[in-house]
């Protein structure tokens, strides 16, 4: 008996241990919002280069949510490590995995970069998106989609 009370305790010891130390898992959740009720599927994608900085294939994290008729959602990446950083967001409609743009270049479906930079004539850069992460806590990136 007292040979299985050592044994619960230990385990009990251990799990809680182990929750202390490891269950602290930094999150960073990328909340966006402006989707105006629309459809189709939305890219996250991660970057820590202005090389690759919105080229889908390039992105270092990403995700792809269905988005039906939502007005915001968040989207949780967990335990990316610290460095600088750029988010890049685009809502494809028409599932053809691009942003899709007019005739003059002007983006027809919506999108995004973190810092909410939107400059009025060209696509923001890595450097006006970029910010910091130090990898240890929870981490609010908020886009607003143009």
């Amino acid at each position: 008996m007292k040979t299985d009370k050592k044994i619960l305790l230990t385990l009990i010891f251990s799990f809680f241990k182990s929750t202390l130390f490891f269950g602290q898992e930094a999150k960073q959740i990328v909340k966006i919002d402006n989707l105006e009720n629309k459809k189709g599927i939305l890219y996250i994608g991660w970057y820590n280069q202005s090389s690759s900085f919105r080229i889908n294939d390039k992105a270092i994290y990403k995700q792809k949510v269905s988005v039906n008729n939502q007005k915001e959602l968040s989207v949780i990446f967990n335990d990316i490590p610290k460095g600088k950083y750029a988010v890049a967001v685009f809502l494809d409609e028409n599932n053809n995995y691009k942003l899709d743009k007019n005739f003059l270049g002007i983006p027809k479906e919506k999108y995004g970069f973190s810092n909410n930079v939107l400059p009025s004539l060209r696509p923001a850069t890595f450097d006006e998106s970029a910010f910091e992460l130090n990898g240890k806590e929870t981490t609010i990136i908020n886009i607003t989609l143009k």
